[in-house]
């Protein structure tokens, strides 16, 4: 439907978020690595610069703090340069400063020890390093301040930002290009699938081909061929019972007709006769060309003994016994309840009608097909009638005999299963095989 999302646009739209979320933080993080590494080196210069400093510092006599030279770098000695230095004592109280500061100084507080960010002359933005010394024969401790303009160091990590966002920018956009290729590239089986089944819904194919869909669109493909099999079988059984039921009301009609216009009495019976048998033709047919749900389980034993009891009263007064051979409880059918029993019914109803004494019904599991197997010990089918019976393309119910309609709709609801039912003389008697679908544990 045009109104439902693209997954191209979703694709594209999760991947470009993507890519934008992670550009950002990648902007982000080198921008603060370079300030990191930008400001360790300048702080790694300051210390330098103060180890000099403490250097040339000296108790006088006298006692009083001097320095055996001052620092001869040019910076300190130009006006407001952005370098300085200075010492103080205990108290705050500026003792020796940088020629730079003029008649300006610098906070003279705080632990030492440390680098951070101080207010300088002219609302400067400054890097300090802060170190507290004691001189020998010294009765107090100096705070020593090396500070220099960081405004430098602010505009070479704003640039970098920029350089880098921009240089991040190209590379998305490049990236979304990459995307957008990949999406397209990526996307091309499921196009090839959509062609695929445009194809089987015009007709012009009867199977989805999986060659060139990929390993990961080929379990769809083949789940969707099998979806079309299995459609194909409830066709095939939906217009089998149609032909059936057709077949099966011809007698009937016939009877009517026959009835109406002849000048007989027994109209009424007859009408009520053939309108029942009908009416039974009708409900036997529907059941069988209902459509296979292979999500629905049924126990197999729990079936089979119900049937076992109610073919023991239909086939009672022929002395006919029915019997449940080592079935597990817990094996299943991946089908409707009403399907076994439809299936199995017919199964142990022809049975009973050919059987001697006995008929058994036994059920086993092996790699995800359900075998059940329905035995008489009657006369069995002569071996050209079996080779008719069970040869392709021939209707179960042309069996001569007639056991008819019954094994024929069994057969039809096995195939819409994509299960098989199978005759074979076991002598004595016949045995009727039907592979289903088995549920799994």
């Amino acid at each position: 439907m045009s109104g439902q999302p693209s997954l191209r646009r979703r694709l594209l739209l999760a991947g470009g978020l993507g890519l934008l979320v992670v550009s950002l933080l990648a902007s982000a993080l080198l921008g603060e690595l370079f300030k990191r590494s930008a400001r360790d080196r300048l702080d790694h210069e300051l210390q330098q610069d103060l180890l000099t400093l403490v250097a040339q510092m000296e108790t006088a006599p006298e006692g009083q703090l001097q320095l055996r030279q001052e620092p001869n770098d040019a910076r300190f000695q130009r006006v407001f340069s952005g370098a300085y230095w200075q010492i103080a004592n205990g108290h705050g109280q500026v003792l020796l400063q940088s020629r730079s500061l003029w008649d300006e100084t610098l906070p003279a507080t705080g632990a030492g020890g440390a680098s951070r960010n101080l207010p300088g002359p002219l609302q400067q933005a400054l890097r300090a390093r802060v170190q507290e010394v004691r001189l020998p024969r010294a009765s107090e401790t100096y705070l020593v301040t090396v500070a220099t303009d960081r405004s430098a160091l602010d505009a070479d990590v704003a640039a970098f930002r920029q350089r880098s966002a921009l240089a991040l920018g190209v590379l998305v956009a490049v990236w979304l290009a990459v995307l957008a290729t990949q999406v397209q590239f990526g996307l091309r089986p499921l196009r090839r699938l959509a062609t695929q089944l445009e194809r089987v819904r015009r007709g012009q194919a009867q199977r989805i081909d999986t060659n060139g869909l990929g390993s990961e669109i080929v379990p769809l493909g083949e789940e969707l061929n099998a979806l079309l099999e299995h459609q194909q079988r409830m066709v095939a059984r939906a217009r089998t019972s149609a032909e059936d039921l057709a077949h099966a009301l011809k007698t009937p009609l016939s009877v009517l007709a026959a009835e109406a216009d002849g000048a007989g009495t027994q109209w009424r019976t007859a009408l009520r006769e053939q309108g029942a048998r009908m009416q039974a033709s009708i409900d036997r047919y529907l059941a069988a060309g209902l459509a296979a749900d292979h999500r629905q389980r049924a126990g197999v034993a729990t079936v089979a003994q119900a049937l076992c009891g109610l073919m023991a009263r239909v086939h009672g007064e022929r002395g006919v016994g029915f019997a449940v051979e080592g079935i597990d409880p817990a094996l299943q059918f991946a089908g409707a309840r009403a399907d076994l029993e439809e299936m199995l019914g017919n199964l142990l109803d022809n049975a009973g009608r050919w059987a001697r004494q006995q008929v058994t019904i036994s059920a086993t599991s092996d790699e995800g097909q359900l075998r059940v197997d329905v035995r008489d010990d009657g006369p069995g089918l002569a071996p050209e009638a079996l080779a008719q019976v069970t040869r392709r393309g021939v209707r179960l119910d042309e069996r001569e005999g007639s056991s008819g309609l019954g094994l024929a709709i069994v057969g039809d609801i096995a195939a819409s299963y994509g299960g098989r039912l199978a005759l074979e003389n076991a002598q004595p008697g016949l045995r009727a095989t039907v592979w289903l679908p088995a549920a799994a544990g």
